[in-house]
């Protein structure tokens, strides 16, 4: 394999979210982070059950709702995977407006106001983390 360092050829195309309620978890993405919806945009055959896409305009999330009766070890990748989603955005504080009118408790945050970094849970429990582009990793 090739050393790709430095390779700007390579980047994140998209995460797989499992959820609950396929409905209930775009309109939380949309109005948090107003993430767009796609529409089911993946190979017919790859996942038993339905699935929505949703896009910042770069990466897509997808959410995926296994049917019911179907076992977790007949679509899961495995118990190691995905810890959280760390989405960047310069406006937190319209972020932090949105989920406390939701109710979601937000943790791990900065003193400043807005927080330039900050952690919540989704209606499904996925970790998100949010932070401003200069709390941002950048390759120099």
């Amino acid at each position: 394999m090739e050393d790709i360092e430095g390779s700007r050829n390579v980047r994140i195309r998209h995460i797989g979210i499992v959820t609950a309620d396929l409905e209930r978890s775009a309109t939380f993405y949309e109005k948090v982070f107003g993430f767009k919806r796609l529409g089911d945009v993946r190979t017919p055959g790859h996942f038993p059950g339905k699935a929505l896409d949703l896009t910042d305009g770069e990466v897509n999330y997808s959410l995926l709702q296994p049917r019911e009766g179907i076992e977790r070890s007949d679509w899961s990748q495995g118990a190691m995977g995905p810890n959280h989603v760390g989405v960047e955005i310069e406006d937190t504080g319209r972020v932090v407006e949105v989920l406390s009118g939701l109710g979601v408790e937000i943790y791990g945050a900065e003193e400043a106001t807005p927080p330039r970094f900050f952690k919540f849970l989704d209606p499904d429990g996925v970790e998100v983390d949010v932070a401003t582009p200069d709390r941002s990793w950048r390759i120099a």
